[in-house]
């Protein structure tokens, strides 16, 4: 029996249909685009010169914001000449097969990038890198909301559960929302509650394990208190 007729018999036993045809080429890669978009992490592919091959939306955004990258004429830059330096030595690096991690100093929040070589072709000559990003949230956007209704959060739970992501202690918080620190530990102990988590870092373990979902205002995405 062929190949193809064990799968159909095989997929027929199991109630899975007929095989279908994959889809042509034009619409595959504009859906890994799509699936990239999703992704929390801005990636960035580039040839052995800088190109910019292509950019997910994150990085788009941080590539728009130029903070510690931008885009000129099409090849990747850093910000500044120093920023820029370690850029061109992270791509010589990787024309070789190196692996490298460059942090970019910004004086709100360092932009981490991952250097990672690629061939075209499986078993080919290196001509491409990935470059992989740090977020600039530890939790994103979406994420957080879908997490917070998901536990029926109020609005004002959620902004003291995304400070507290953010790193920021109660009585920091009060001072940036403007609110008594008893309030803030009031929104804290019932996100605890309705969580079914047992300290706060928990709650924050468990949103940074969750899949990072690309900001809720490029989908639309409204908050419900």
């Amino acid at each position: 029996m062929e190949a193809n007729s064990v799968i159909e018999v095989s997929r027929a036993a199991f109630g899975l249909g007929k095989v279908t045809a994959p889809p042509p080429d034009g619409l595959q890669a504009a859906m890994l685009a799509r699936v990239l978009d999703e992704i929390d992490h801005g990636l960035v592919l580039v040839d052995l010169t800088g190109r910019i091959l292509h950019a997910n939306h994150p990085a788009r955004c941080e590539l728009a914001s130029a903070q510690a990258l931008c885009e000129r004429d099409g090849m990747l830059w850093g910000s500044d000449d120093n920023r820029h330096r370690q850029i061109r030595q992270a791509l010589k690096d990787a024309a070789h097969d190196g692996r490298s991690i460059v942090e970019l100093e910004h004086q709100e929040t360092p932009l981490s990038l991952a250097f990672i070589p690629m061939a075209s072709l499986p078993g080919g000559r290196i001509d491409t890198v990935l470059i992989m990003c740090s977020k600039r949230q530890n939790c994103a956007t979406l994420t957080m909301q879908m997490f917070a209704r998901a536990n029926r959060l109020t609005r004002a739970e959620q902004n003291v559960l995304r400070q507290l992501c953010d790193g920021h202690r109660a009585e920091e918080i009060a001072g940036l929302q403007g609110i008594r620190v008893s309030t803030v530990r009031t929104h804290i102990k019932s996100v605890r509650e309705k969580t079914g988590s047992s300290s706060v870092r928990e709650i924050v373990h468990r949103l940074a394990r969750m899949p990072q979902v690309v900001s809720a205002v490029r989908m639309g995405v409204q908050e419900h208190a």
